[in-house]
């Protein structure tokens, strides 16, 4: 019976048993689960097919959230894509589109897929999705990338927090990125050994990175670290599928962001007493939008 403690343990696994990384992901849930592989495989489907409905609905809407911090970004960002100043490929622009629209949705309370928290859970969706549209990937080799984004996540987080409180956005965004990572790589044909370098080289890239909400909301800068983390999840996964290996153990990698999340200040750490959250245009936004008592204070709390 598999049994993934760590990513070395899986690879083992994998070289043991010549399978794939989404391979040995399934027969692990299919041990520990109880149910046959097509009900995990249906009830996968339905995760991606949620992505894809978030990611459709979030790039047409202007809607803004109540705050009004956000919203509108990802459809600027597709409608941007014809224009003579665009420098970025469409498969790239996608990702960042997408990867906004998810956090937007879940700004305006909408259907979201938590992947693997609902303030990083633009990543996955963002990068698989458009590399599925620009290589026309078959739909269940791109169910494969998101099997081995799942199995990557919970390896993880049997090692950290999976949560900006605990340790920062680096355990979140910077976590969803490595599952990105390494699920494009097996999308597009890699190797086990290619799948985790590559989520080892997009998490060790956002280590650090801390949760500096402003006013406490999942917006800013949430929105746009979920806009950035797909296209630099596909860099890392070239880069990977190139050859380029992290010179780091990916279990190492996880256990120094666990010891950076430790190590960060509680200021940092979803509280909004620290970083961005406590620039003056940030403080400012926050003590005209706290607790307001009717729709009209709601409405004169908005940012123009």
């Amino acid at each position: 019976m598999p049994n993934f403690n760590s990513f070395q343990e899986l690879l083992h696994y994998c070289q043991e048993k010549h399978c794939s990384i989404s391979e040995a992901a399934l027969q692990y849930e299919e041990a520990y689960s109880g149910k046959n592989r097509e009900e995990i495989l249906s009830g996968m489907r339905v995760i991606l097919q949620q992505m894809r409905d978030t990611v459709e609905s979030g790039i047409h809407s202007e809607e803004k959230s109540m705050s009004g911090l956000t919203g509108g970004d990802a459809k600027r960002i597709m409608d941007f894509m014809n224009q003579p100043q665009c420098f970025l490929s469409p498969v790239e622009m996608k990702m960042i589109a997408y990867g906004l629209a998810t956090l937007e949705e879940n700004s305006r309370m909408k259907r979201i897929v938590a992947c693997p928290t609902a303030g990083g859970s633009g990543s996955v969706p963002a990068a698989l999705i458009a590399v599925e549209q620009d290589r026309q990937v078959p739909p269940e080799q791109t169910l494969k990338g998101l099997i081995t984004a799942g199995v990557i996540g919970e390896i993880t987080a049997r090692r950290m927090f999976l949560s900006g409180s605990a340790a920062g956005c680096q355990a979140e965004v910077g976590v969803a990125s490595g599952m990105a990572a390494g699920g494009l790589v097996e999308m597009m044909g890699g190797s086990p050994t290619q799948v985790v370098h590559a989520a080892a080289i997009s998490m060790q890239n956002l280590m650090g990175l801390v949760c500096d909400p402003v006013a406490g909301l999942v917006e800013v800068p949430c929105v746009v670290r979920n806009g950035l983390s797909g296209v630099q999840a596909s860099a890392a996964a070239t880069m990977a599928l190139a050859g380029i290996q992290s010179f780091v153990p990916m279990d190492e990698v996880v256990e120094a962001m666990a010891a950076v999340g430790k190590l960060m200040h509680p200021s940092l750490k979803e509280t909004a007493e620290g970083g961005l959250a406590q620039t003056p245009s940030a403080k400012a936004f926050t003590e005209r939008f706290k607790a307001p008592q009717t729709l009209g204070e709601i409405m004169e709390a908005k940012p123009d």
